[in-house]
């Protein structure tokens, strides 16, 4: 869909539901009237909810990331990657609490790393760790960590390394050897829908105030878009008070 046909399609689809009469009700419902601004936050907040269904399973289908052919073709645009320095004083020297831990920011727009990995600097003392190794990534909790901290078998070995999740997008990765960068494929957050330019506004959807494409504003598989728009008109007919079921959700 284009932008018209996203801002066309919603205001009929809305007034279409709105203007059915509830069993009991003697009268039509008036006409519910939608600035552009306002289809955007709907649109946008359905294509999140669209995402995160897909992506964890919880849709009508039961159908998860990478499940199926067809949900990985749906979710394949939202696929980035990126490798990582260490997070570094201001001195150069890099932080860790840890012997060779080292922190490092994740992409502001991560949803879910989908795969990780680390690249480390060479070991006199190993022959198997030269130069540009690359390592496992196994994420844990604080609490498990602190039970398997010192087990050879499921704490960081020769192996893999750790990944503790801390404030602010910032991981520790724990290894026994010297890291020298973090690999990460994620799952990052779709751009918002936005159906007019909010730059002369003080206006934003997730931060945004520009269109992406007036032939293409939303970044997912075309065949989504049905479903995204059919989302946003039940998430505004709710907020207007009108409940409508709808099985596709």
């Amino acid at each position: 869909m284009n932008l018209q046909d996203f801002s066309t399609g919603f205001d009929t689809l809305l007034n279409s539901y709105a203007s059915r009469a509830s069993f009991g009700d003697q009268a039509p419902r008036a006409e519910i009237v939608l600035d552009e601004y306002e289809k955007s936050l709907y649109l946008t907040s359905a294509q999140d909810a669209e995402i995160l269904s897909l992506y964890s399973g919880k849709n009508a289908y039961g159908d998860s990331f990478e499940s199926t052919e067809e949900v990985r073709r749906y979710l394949s645009n939202l696929i980035a990657e990126e490798r990582l320095e260490p997070i570094t004083t201001s001195s150069g020297y890099p932080l860790g609490i840890e012997s060779h831990s080292k922190f490092f920011t994740l992409p502001e727009n991560l949803w879910f790393i989908t795969y990780e990995s680390i690249l480390l600097n060479g070991d006199v003392n190993n022959k198997c760790i030269k130069d540009g190794t690359m390592m496992e990534v196994v994420p844990v909790s604080q609490d498990e960590y602190h039970r398997i901290r010192k087990n050879p078998f499921r704490g960081a070995n020769d192996r893999r390394a750790l990944r503790l999740d801390l404030a602010d997008g910032v991981v520790e990765i724990i290894c026994n050897y010297d890291i020298k960068s973090y690999y990460v494929r994620y799952f990052r957050r779709a751009r918002p829908i936005i159906l007019t330019d909010l730059s002369d506004t003080n206006l934003t959807v997730n931060g945004e105030s520009h269109i992406i494409d007036p032939y293409k504003p939303c970044e997912l598989h075309d065949a989504l878009h049905q479903r995204i728009l059919e989302r946003a008109v039940m998430m505004a007919l709710r907020s207007k008070g009108i409940n409508i079921e709808n099985k596709n959700q």
